[in-house]
């Protein structure tokens, strides 16, 4: 009996293992509802005062109409300083990738102690105020550089005076390139770390495939969620700058919303919903491209033998 007991016991005990009882989640959909109140919560704290600065601009105490927009387009000065902004922040975007995608794969797999080093240069800009910056920029390239400037720049500081380069454009692209170093850097490094990059670079060149040629077909199509996350933060960070331009003397299209706002507060108001859709797009475009999928090893492997 006790044999037999013992049988029934172990065949009790195997059926139960195999066929667990299912686990309740109250938890779970309470935490869901909580979640859900609170997403309403701030989803009613943006869109309120976005909701009241839309309705003060289409307001002319007469009813609703779009004449502020109406002026806005009609002005010179709107399309002048956007398409500038537009270049510039073309530009800066462009030159910011161009600069620090190869870097960020280089330090990773050429000099990886040096990565504490790049990731200090690249916080930097985050405790430099923007006007300091730009005042550092504009003495240093106005023919009175210290010394000790020209000999650690190589002499290049010295040589760029006699382009006159102050107060143009190119001095502030690069001055906007160093505000968004932080930007552009972390979704281009989260992202060669998120991807096998050694194991990758490895079977590139196992089929033959040269440093460049590996960056190129290998590894950038990998990371291109980053650098597009990269590029649009860069974009919408210059298309809002005010403080650089404004030392730097160039109508910009932020500049261009503090003197409507000075004047014109209706008008302000239209042009503040105008510019929260700019950087709305670029979010948006954002959460759309970094969850598109990227190439997969064996793709990229592909590619790289080509």
């Amino acid at each position: 009996m006790s044999i037999g007991g013992s049988t029934t016991g172990i065949s009790q005990q195997a059926v139960a293992d195999a066929f667990p009882p299912r686990k309740s989640k109250p938890t779970r959909r309470r935490s869901s509802g909580v979640n859900k109140i609170a997403l309403l919560f701030v989803l009613f704290y943006l869109i309120v005062p976005l909701g009241a600065t839309l309705w003060f601009g289409l307001d002319t105490g007469n009813g609703f109409d779009l004449s502020s927009y109406q002026r806005i387009f009609s002005d010179p000065d709107f399309s002048q300083t956007f398409i500038t902004s537009l270049e510039l922040a073309a530009a800066t975007t462009i030159l910011a990738v161009v600069l620090l995608t190869p870097t960020a794969y280089w330090v990773q797999m050429r000099l990886p102690r040096a990565r504490p080093l790049l990731d200090f240069l690249t916080l930097v800009p985050f405790a430099v105020p923007a006007i300091v910056l730009a005042v550092g920029l504009l003495q240093e390239y106005s023919g009175t550089a210290n010394p000790i400037v020209g000999v650690l720049s190589l002499g290049l500081v010295p040589a760029l005076d006699n382009f006159n380069i102050v107060n143009t454009a190119p001095l502030l692209v690069c001055a906007y390139v160093i505000t968004a170093l932080p930007f552009v850097y972390r979704p281009i490094d989260n992202n060669l770390r998120a991807i096998n990059t050694s194991v990758l670079t490895e079977a590139a060149y196992s089929l033959g495939s040269g440093w460049w040629r590996t960056f190129l077909t290998v590894i950038l199509p990998n990371i291109l969620p980053g650098i597009i996350s990269a590029a649009l933060l860069s974009f919408s960070i210059v298309m809002g700058e005010f403080t650089i331009a404004q030392l730097f003397s160039i109508y910009t299209f932020p500049i261009f919303l503090n003197n409507v706002g000075q004047n014109d507060p209706h008008r302000a108001a239209s042009l503040s919903i105008l510019s929260f859709t700019i950087t709305l797009v670029c979010v948006l475009g954002i959460i759309v491209f970094a969850r598109r999928p990227g190439i997969t090893e064996s793709t990229a492997e592909i590619g790289a033998a080509k």
